[in-house]
């Protein structure tokens, strides 16, 4: 699922629950990392892309069916 940005904070879906959370994610940070739901605990993969100052973050499932 893709997030709207808001600066370094990105408003992301659940994959899980399908709760809306907000989350920051570092300025200059690339590539993926896994992060916990504040809401359903559940792992996600967060993906982000970079394009010149543009910034887009993916959240999908991390527990293996992704």
């Amino acid at each position: 699922m893709s997030a709207e940005r808001m600066e370094d904070r990105f408003l992301v879906t659940c994959p899980y629950c399908g709760e809306e959370v907000e989350i920051y994610v570092e300025p200059d940070l690339k590539g993926s990392f896994v992060q916990d739901c504040e809401v359903c605990c559940s792992p996600w993969r967060v993906r982000v892309s970079r394009d010149g100052d543009d910034r887009w973050v993916d959240v999908v499932r991390a527990d293996g069916s992704e």
